[in-house]
């Protein structure tokens, strides 16, 4: 039975409400070969997160079927404060299934969501504020500059933009960071190309790189919201990244974008001397304001979506229409045997 009253009875809600949230799946099912450094990484990444980023941006993790020794130590860096939001699933859901759960029932406007094996560098969140801030179309934005994407999701950039000067190719501004990553995942074979020329674009003297991927991507939470309503049926990849956090993002007609510079390492799931040199470099506890509040909404637009993303595209694709864009954009003479079909 119930005895007197509880003294929340009534009682509003007095406590902020942030403008960011960083979201992070994680998979640690023991602490064994593939997975024998996994904990240590996962830990400088959530190190880097509370030395880098605004104090009051809460940092969300969801263990699905992680080992009940993984829990107890999330627990312990819950309790430290690198964890504000935990959630511990006994069952292993998935990558996007477990995202879903904390997507829906965030209130942040942006969200970032990173793999647990990224760790973040100095102003990462100040840097992606910046292109949100100066180009309203941005629906994600990677602190992460990869070569690979800059033809990802990305046509509508791209017929946009093809004749204003907008869109270009240039040489990197950090090319060793384009280097550090593609050796990062075994993309090694890039290197002679993506370290010595990428596709940017800039607006309102803000100049960013075209595409993003989705290991480390901040999102306007609206766009999300635009993935199917259901579960996915993958664990990990197959469609499951494009349907839920690619797509979404140009159903609404926004831009794909990076920084210039990387703002963040993906260590992968091996630890290494250099790292622990690198997250002796952040700030102890970054204080700054970052004001989030420039939010400029999105919506469904489903005929922009089908003639720019579906019909062009595929017009765009065909040799002779590719290969007059790249050129349109400039493309270096030394590496059109590259990027023309």
């Amino acid at each position: 039975m119930r005895v007197s009253r509880s003294i929340t009875h009534d009682k509003k809600y007095d406590g902020k409400i942030a403008q960011h949230r960083v979201i992070i799946p994680l998979y640690i099912p023991h602490e064994n070969d593939y997975y024998k450094d996994s904990f240590k990484i996962f830990t400088a990444c959530v190190t880097s997160l509370y030395n880098t980023q605004k104090a009051d941006t809460p940092v969300s993790v969801i263990a699905n079927g992680c080992s009940t020794n993984i829990h107890s130590k999330l627990l312990k860096l819950q309790q430290d404060g690198f964890i504000d939001e935990l959630l511990l699933e006994t069952e292993q859901l998935g990558k996007i299934n477990s995202l879903r759960r904390v997507i829906a029932a965030s209130d942040e406007p942006f969200l970032t969501i990173t793999d647990g094996d990224v760790m973040f560098l100095n102003n990462w969140d100040r840097e992606v504020a910046t292109i949100f801030e100066n180009i309203p179309r941005a629906t994600a934005v990677s602190p992460v500059p990869v070569f690979k994407t800059y033809n990802q999701y990305t046509s509508n950039i791209w017929i946009e933009n093809l004749w204003n000067g907008k869109v270009k190719f240039e040489k990197p501004e950090d090319p060793a960071g384009l280097v550090r990553f593609a050796n990062s995942i075994g993309w090694s074979y890039l290197n002679d190309y993506h370290s010595k020329t990428i596709l940017t674009y800039t607006h309102a003297d803000v100049k960013t790189v075209v595409g993003c991927s989705h290991f480390c991507t901040t999102y306007k939470r609206e766009a999300l919201l635009l993935a199917p309503q259901v579960p996915s049926e993958f664990l990990l990849s197959g469609s499951s990244e494009a349907v839920y956090l690619d797509i979404p993002t140009i159903k609404c007609d926004g831009y794909r974008l990076s920084t210039t510079k990387s703002f963040a390492f993906h260590l992968g799931n091996t630890w290494e001397e250099w790292m622990d040199e690198e997250l002796e470099t952040l700030n102890s506890r970054n204080t700054d304001v970052i004001d989030w509040g420039f939010y400029s909404s999105v919506s469904n637009k489903p005929i922009k979506f089908w003639i720019k993303s579906v019909f062009l595209k595929k017009l765009m694709f065909k040799k002779n229409s590719y290969n007059f864009i790249m050129n349109q954009f400039k493309v270096p003479e030394v590496y059109k045997d590259h990027y023309l079909k």
